[in-house]
């Protein structure tokens, strides 16, 4: 989320019930009927297995924001989480007292996002879509280089993803390619994704999270499911 506690991308987090027969399809054909961003399946909330799918119709081995969300929604259930398996490999979570969530991956797991300097805050505020050329791309410009804070925005048209508000994944890789922690001030509405490089291979990731009840015909689609099954 912003500076204003608002925005942010959205996540949807599902508790499976204990024993569901719900396939890999079917988990991949309701994140794409909902329509969130990303869809997590928390099959087995004590050992931290989850599966991510995302509203373009493809499985999310690794993202960012949907696995802090998690964490949060969990801390708020009462189970502290410091482990969480998605399809790509276990990855070290922890919650701070002030509510900031945190992860540690490999910045590799992220999809190859490509990566866009441009001259000024100013001119990624002016983007209405990616620069002549660009596809996969986070474009970013230093706000203030010794302070380590950036600004960025990303779209991929390519594969139906259209402006992406936090993407935490291609900051990992900004991250280890800038060598130092960030402060990346993203998207369309300005929200905010920490990171710190652990060494040339991990990254850590943080961010707030606001937890709000998902609306009624969401949990109509998703009682159906689980019905069902």
């Amino acid at each position: 989320m912003n500076e204003d506690g608002a925005f942010g991308n959205p996540a949807l987090v599902i508790l499976e019930p204990p024993g569901t027969s719900v396939t890999a399809e079917q988990r991949r054909e309701l994140a794409v009927r909902l329509g969130v961003p990303a869809t997590v399946f928390v099959r087995d909330a004590e050992r931290g297995i989850v599966g991510i799918y995302g509203s373009y119709d493809q499985e999310i081995r690794f993202g960012g924001h949907p696995l802090l969300a998690t964490v949060e929604v969990l801390h708020r259930l009462g189970t502290e989480v410091r482990e969480l398996t998605p399809a790509a490999g276990p990855v070290a979570c922890r919650r701070e007292a002030n509510g900031t969530v945190w992860l540690r991956a490999p910045a590799a797991w992220s999809k190859p996002w490509r990566f866009y300097e441009m001259d000024s805050p100013a001119a990624i505020d002016a983007l209405t879509g990616l620069p002549a050329g660009e596809d996969f791309t986070q474009v970013w410009a230093w706000m203030d280089q010794q302070a380590g804070r950036v600004r960025a925005r990303l779209w991929a048209p390519r594969i139906g993803k259209g402006e992406d508000e936090a993407c935490g994944s291609a900051s990992m890789l900004l991250t280890l390619r800038l060598g130092r922690p960030l402060e990346v001030v993203h998207g369309q509405h300005g929200s905010i994704i920490l990171t710190n490089p652990v060494d040339d291979v991990e990254v850590e990731l943080g961010g707030r999270c606001t937890v709000v009840e998902a609306g009624a015909e969401i949990r109509r689609q998703v009682d159906d499911l689980y019905r069902i099954s």
